[in-house]
């Protein structure tokens, strides 16, 4: 028997005896375990009702010590029956409820944690819990803690974590005040969008579709529901984990759904403590004019929506064929679509009545779904019947080829991925590897010292780019020239740059780039990609400002009064 194995039953003591003296706890199993060879797991009982603890939490206690504890790292390693499980998370959201049980009302609190609190950022899992046991003041949100002698529960397929009044929570790491948010105040579906937690909302039922996923585990399927709420300041995806019995054109209040982020869209989660009823507001739009108010621009398209209304002009249009992995041969259809704020592509997988001879065609496309697609949204058609051609164009003919929405650049940095954008500012640096490189055969990287980081020594493929960064003053991006682009700029095919570079040199061929563009003011016009690891805009032109630096500086003294 070690000293730990008594530390760790004292503990069990205090949490139930707050008030006894830590040092006669211990001399309690001590002496139990010298008189009469009793371990601290035998005397544990009876150490308990020494201290004056009721027999109820007597029993509850003991049944929590006596199972064998399962200590984890991952929830992956979690099956649906374990239980006294130790596990280090972090708390993402606490939020306390009162909820009634068997006719009595409890203090009971949900949320999300997730595992592995100091592993790499981005490989954790998520998952909800449930604390029976009013540990409110270790469950800080953002704080890390040791959940010691909890449970997995599983409901349709989705597990779970209990957190039981036996059950002991330890803060390794301290984090924000408890937060305890109302969910039972409704707010807009545009404020939701920018909210995590749990959330209140009133919307009308845009879209209902009943759909069976294959659960992760292989065990089986599920039935979940999917669909769509709006109200007057926007629209939200749902999937509904419950019973779901509701019409579309439904007027609904949502209590207390969670806001989980599919790809960059947020989305409720309705599962079996959110409450769903019908909702009765005489002055409430209907599913005509929140339909109409509910269609997006194509500036306004985020990765991972549903059920998604757009009205556009088809620029290009064209059917390919493929195999598949299982070796089938598929045919899909896609092709350019713009409209007054911006482009994207758009993709069917069922023969639409589009014709390219016809082009430009206005379309209205409804119940879609938006995917990336080299980091910019593209729209995704599974049916014929979500398209239909409008006979009436719903705006002037645009001229693809000369249409570039203007953006400012502090916008584009902090907004999401954009295609068909202008912007402006100053360019502050010209990187080396500009110019000339080699790209592997295989994969397209970038070769360093004739070698591919994947492929090896490889007989690189000649390419050329331009490498730049933009800086408005307030904010920057790097900009990237591909070969067709660079050419155009440059006015130099590859060979004349290839050869410029052979007779004078890549040092020679950098500093002039930098002698003719460091301080100009520029607009670039083509894609922006927006990660974490910043704002890249992948120009297809680039137009230096004809103003001279000396007539800009005088032009900006002169705006704001500046006198030298």
């Amino acid at each position: 028997m070690t000293a730990d194995e008594i530390d760790d039953y004292v503990k069990r003591v205090l949490e139930q005896a707050k008030d006894a003296d830590p040092v006669k706890v211990r001399e309690e199993f001590e002496k139990y375990l010298e008189d009469f060879l009793l371990p601290p797991k035998d005397s544990f009982r009876s150490v308990l009702r020494r201290f004056e603890v009721s027999e109820e939490k007597v029993q509850s206690a003991a049944r929590t010590a006596y199972k064998e504890t399962k200590k984890v790292d991952r929830f992956a390693e979690l099956g649906s029956e374990d239980s006294n499980v130790t596990i280090d998370v972090k708390v993402v959201t606490y939020v306390s409820r009162i909820q009634t049980v068997r006719g009595e009302e409890k203090q009971i609190a949900f949320g999300w944690i997730e595992d592995t609190p100091y592993g790499e950022s981005g490989k954790s899992e998520r998952w909800d819990f449930k604390d029976w046991g009013e540990h409110a003041e270790n469950m800080a949100p953002g704080s890390v803690v040791r959940m010691e002698g909890v449970s997995v529960n599983e409901w349709k397929g989705k597990k779970s974590i209990n957190i039981n009044r036996s059950s002991r929570i330890v803060v390794l790491e301290e984090g924000g005040p408890a937060v305890s948010l109302a969910t039972s105040d409704p707010i807009t579906i545009e404020e939701a969008w920018k909210r995590d937690g749990f959330v209140t909302i009133v919307g009308r039922l845009m879209a209902v579709n009943a759909q069976t996923i294959s659960k992760k585990d292989g065990s089986g399927d599920l039935d979940i529901i999917k669909g769509k709420v709006a109200d007057s300041s926007g629209a939200i995806g749902f999937v509904s984990w419950s019973d779901f019995d509701h019409e579309v054109g439904t007027l609904i209040r949502i209590e207390g759904a969670s806001i989980r982020r599919f790809r960059d869209t947020p989305e409720l989660n309705i599962g079996d403590q959110t409450k769903v009823e019908v909702f009765h507001d005489s002055n409430f739009a209907d599913a005509v004019q929140l339909e109409s108010a509910s269609r997006l621009e194509i500036s306004s398209l985020t990765d991972g929506s549903r059920d998604v209304s757009v009205v556009a002009q088809i620029v290009e249009w064209a059917e390919r064929n493929f195999t598949n992995s299982d070796g089938e041969e598929k045919t899909l259809w896609g092709g350019e679509i713009i409209d007054p704020t911006g482009r994207c592509r758009m993709t069917a997988w069922e023969k639409v009545p589009i014709n390219a001879d016809d082009l430009p065609v206005y379309v209205s496309v409804s119940g879609v779904r938006v995917r990336a697609w080299q980091g910019t949204p593209d729209i995704t058609i599974d049916r014929a019947d979500q398209v239909e051609i409008l006979k009436t164009p719903p705006w002037d003919e645009i001229d693809a080829s000369n249409h570039w929405v203007a953006h400012d650049l502090s916008t584009l940095v902090h907004g999401g991925s954009v295609n068909g954008v202008e912007t402006s500012g100053c360019i502050v640096s010209v990187r080396s590897d500009s110019g000339i490189i080699h790209r592997c055969p295989e994969c397209r990287r970038v070769l360093r010292e004739h070698a591919c980081a994947d492929h090896g020594h490889v007989e690189g493929v000649k390419d050329m780019r331009l490498r730049l960064v933009i800086d408005n003053g307030s904010f920057s991006a790097s900009v990237l020239l591909n070969r067709a682009s660079s050419e155009a700029y440059l006015g130099k095919d590859i060979d004349q740059v290839t050869s410029q570079i052979d007779n004078f040199g890549a040092e020679v061929f950098v500093e002039d780039l930098r002698t003719e563009l460091l301080g100009k003011s520029v607009t670039a016009r083509g894609r922006c990609l927006v990660d974490e690891q910043g704002a890249m805009f992948l120009a297809s032109e680039l137009e230096t400002s004809d103003v001279a630096p000396a007539e800009g500086a005088k032009a900006v003294r002169a705006k704001w009064g500046v006198a030298i």
